[in-house]
């Protein structure tokens, strides 16, 4: 929860009389939600007496009111130069910063101010929105604990800490965080949310208390909470097959309400409209990928329905995929996406009529999950690469078997970590006299790869020359050749169904892409290989392991 500022501005000592009266007109102005007058008198206020904090404090929250993000962190730094010991300046500043998506920024500044001004919890609750926002859970529960130890009797300190505590995937004390914010403030509707998402497991009771939650207090919470609850909810709704209601509640992933690195990314601004599925007749529709790239691949698998539409279609894709996606999409322009890198986040080019993000496609050509029957494999790779892979790994592996293997993701949290593997744990697999295995672990894991090779006296085929993580067409060519894919949650998977391999995805659970069934419908070619008791993810490698021993025999 971010805090823009204290309950006041600072004290009006050694203020002539006139400016004060200005500044209390400014501040009438800003009650009133005239937020351009406002800013304006400020800006007269500062000429008059360029060193006014309270003029830069107004100023600056004059901007947020208005979304004028850049104006809000200059005039929030101004103030904190006057003023260095008065948090406002900071806490104005930092709001900026977040909603402009620059946390790291806004990191520094409130680290700065609290060199000077520990223990404010105004800035402590922006600190820990801005580690949330980027992923880094474990310095966000470090301030939240701290928080809580400064204000032990606060509700939205303890909502901080339930979140950091679920985010390292300490769910009971994140229950028990969450139940002591209700008791504190029963009113703290952000807790109660979080506490339903905490403990109820099955995805149909998630859904009733939810709404139910909504129901009996939607007309008292801040709207941000309402529509931060519809979005979280849509992946339950997926979960059970719900696709009207899950694709219809996903939309609000794109509110600017929903705080940073939490909802849809990225959060690009248009001056053309959104695209709802009519007639693309003498129209150019531009489709833009949103969140990571294993998801750009795994939506791009809808991509092919926009023939229906007519019309020109561009797709907008990350820089990796241009070539992969314009050899597969010679119908299509496609280039890598274009758009600001800052507030507002606009595309310097608008040659398009109409617009919309790769996920939203779902909401209009897969209502209903015999719709993802027409999904199929779409990815076309290089030929002179596939040929040379071919023979690069013909010339190690001979006759056996090839297996594709991936073991973890690029990024491993608490939270996530619990599905992904070790490359130990692949070592019966790897041992097999009949396989031959081929790294698809992208990123650093030369060393890991060096240590199984010694334990099990086997070879596994990787090529120096070849970069996994950024040359997507080298990547695709290489499973392209392979018989068989083995894999966790990774954009490999997403790569090895789009292409048409066979690729067991190793898992603790039928996620959200699963919509109800026990299959992956983006892709017929992913085998979902699922834990019963989703727990363990080992069992989910011994079965996928069992699979492939069975593979080499035939």
């Amino acid at each position: 929860m971010l805090r823009s500022g204290l309950s006041s501005l600072s004290p009006f000592f050694m203020l002539s009389n006139k400016i004060i009266h200005l500044l209390l007109k400014a501040q009438k102005l800003r009650d009133k939600k005239k937020h351009k007058e406002c800013i304006e008198l400020c800006q007269t206020i500062i000429k008059k007496s360029p060193n006014t904090p309270q003029a830069y404090e107004l100023m600056g929250l004059s901007a947020l009111d208005s979304h004028d993000f850049y104006l809000a962190e200059s005039a929030g730094k101004n103030a904190t130069r006057l003023e260095p010991t008065n948090p406002n300046g900071a806490l104005i500043a930092s709001v900026a910063l977040t909603n402009i998506s620059q946390d790291q920024s806004a990191i520094q500044i409130l680290e700065d101010q609290l060199s000077r001004t520990p223990n404010i919890v105004a800035l402590m609750f922006n600190l820990h929105a801005c580690f949330a926002n980027l992923g880094k859970n474990q310095q966000a529960l470090e301030v939240a604990l701290k928080t809580v130890q400064l204000e032990p009797t606060n509700a939205d300190a303890f909502n901080n800490l339930g979140a950091s505590l679920h985010a390292v995937n300490r769910l009971e004390d994140a229950a028990i965080a969450f139940k002591t914010a209700i008791d504190l403030n029963p009113k703290q509707f952000t807790a109660r949310l979080n506490l339903v998402n905490t403990m109820v497991s099955d995805d149909t009771g998630k859904i009733i208390e939810i709404n139910k939650t909504l129901e009996m207090f939607g007309d008292q919470m801040p709207e941000r909470v309402k529509i931060g609850s519809l979005h979280n909810s849509a992946f339950a709704y997926l979960r059970v097959g719900d696709l009207k209601n899950g694709w219809e509640r996903l939309e609000y992933g794109f509110s600017p309400l929903i705080d940073s690195g939490r909802g849809r990314r990225p959060q690009r601004s248009f001056n053309v409209p959104r695209w709802m599925g009519e007639s693309l007749t003498n129209k150019t529709l531009m489709v833009w990928t949103e969140q990571g790239l294993g998801d750009g691949i795994m939506f791009g698998s809808v991509l092919p329905d926009l023939t229906e539409a007519g019309g020109k279609v561009i797709v907008e894709c990350e820089p990796r995929l241009v070539k992969l996606f314009a050899r597969s999409f010679p119908q299509y322009e496609v280039r890598s996406e274009f758009y600001r890198a800052v507030f507002p986040f606009d595309s310097p080019i608008e040659d398009f009529d109409v617009q919309i993000p790769f996920g939203s496609l779902g909401g209009i050509y897969r209502q209903s999950i015999q719709d993802f029957d027409k999904s199929a494999p779409y990815l076309k790779v290089d030929p002179d690469l596939f040929t040379e892979y071919a023979n690069r790994i013909k010339a190690i592996a001979g006759n056996k078997k090839i297996i594709g293997l991936c073991w973890r993701s690029g990024v491993v949290s608490p939270s996530r970590g619990t599905g992904y593997t070790q490359l130990d744990d692949w070592q019966e697999l790897i041992s097999m006299d009949d396989v031959c295995v081929v790294n698809l672990q992208y990123g650093k894991c030369e060393e890991e790869l060096l240590a199984i090779e010694k334990e099990t006296g086997k070879q596994i085929i990787r090529w120096p020359d070849t970069d996994l993580q950024n040359d997507l067409d080298a990547l695709a060519a290489i499973i392209k050749n392979l018989d068989l894919v083995c894999t966790v949650g990774t954009v490999v998977a997403q790569m090895g169904g789009a292409l048409g391999v066979p690729t067991l995805l190793c898992a603790l659970s039928y996620g959200y892409t699963s919509f109800g069934t026990n299959r992956f419908p983006y892709f017929p070619d992913i085998h979902m290989v699922v834990d019963e008791n989703h727990k363990n993810i080992l069992n989910s490698v011994n079965m996928a392991t069992s699979i492939v021993r069975q593979l080499s025999k035939t």
